[in-house]
């Protein structure tokens, strides 16, 4: 069961406990992808992403060098399953995107399905077998204490300007994003917004129940980034192997168009929840807590 902030006792002990049993879910996640590999993949990836965003927000406390090699480490747990999940998320964000536009129903993007659905059974999570996953479990399980000497503050008043950090750079990178056409802008925001939404999720027991709304509404504008990412990660994946593909000029242009298409109005309902989430100065953001 995970440990959970509470307003008495050492804030520096509950957080070292909070780290440790996010740990302890991502090892349990990876043992539960050895029975519904695609399942307990996912929730061990989520895992890794907030234990990551909270190593950001102690990171002044722990030191750079620790703070690299943590996040080194569930970056690369990450990394080894990231490979065949992506194939599949790549098959079914094709198939959401055929059931919205008629013009790719048309027997001729037959080519792009079975070509997505070729890549996702060359390395199929089934196939990686229980050694892999107990292996990866054991690797994240041997991380799971902190650190003796990571000196973790004891109130959490401590970490204020570090939160107030995070706030400025998810709304820095929101403006960066909203005024470029450039993906990895996007994808920065992206990952900026999850570590203010994994902060301030961890945090609330911390800081009242009013803050729920507010943390709902980021939890709906990460997952409309992650479905926007999806498109994007798609189109430069076909881009990347169009010669693999049977379709001429006139079909690719249609197939892109509608994937732009799609990224766009996902990039433009975000940025509209951005517009009221991250309105707020750092000292205003912080001062509302």
């Amino acid at each position: 069961m995970r440990c959970r902030l509470n307003s008495t006792g050492n804030f520096g002990k509950q957080l070292k406990r909070l780290m440790q049993s996010i740990n302890k879910e991502i090892a349990l996640a990876l043992l539960h992808a050895c029975r519904v590999p695609e399942t307990g993949v996912h929730e061990a990836r989520k895992s890794c992403k907030e234990v990551r965003a909270l190593l950001r927000l102690i990171r002044p406390q722990i030191g750079k060098t620790e703070y690299s090699r943590r996040q080194d480490h569930y970056k690369t747990i990450s990394g080894k399953l990231s490979g065949s999940r992506d194939a599949a998320v790549r098959v079914k964000t094709w198939r959401e995107l055929i059931k919205e536009n008629a013009a790719l129903q048309e027997q001729r993007y037959d080519a792009i399905d079975r070509f997505l659905s070729e890549q996702q059974k060359l390395n199929p999570l089934e196939v990686k077998g229980r050694e892999f996953f107990m292996e990866l479990a054991l690797e994240v399980e041997a991380q799971s204490a902190a650190p003796k000497e990571w000196d973790l503050p004891k109130s959490l008043s401590t970490l204020m300007p570090n939160l107030k950090l995070i706030y400025q750079n998810a709304r820095y990178a929101e403006k960066k994003a909203n005024s470029s056409d450039e993906i990895e802008a996007f994808h920065q925001f992206r990952k900026r917004s999850k570590d203010l939404f994994y902060c301030l999720r961890v945090l609330r027991p911390m800081l009242g129940k009013g803050l729920k709304s507010k943390i709902n509404k980021l939890e709906v504008m990460t997952e409309l980034q992650g479905l926007a990412n999806d498109q994007a990660v798609l189109l430069e994946y076909l881009a990347d192997h169009r010669h693999e593909i049977d379709l001429d000029d006139e079909q690719w242009d249609l197939a892109e168009a509608c994937i732009v298409a799609k990224l766009q109005a996902l990039q433009k309902q975000t940025h509209k929840l951005a517009k009221r989430l991250l309105s707020d100065s750092p000292a205003s953001f912080i001062k509302s807590l």
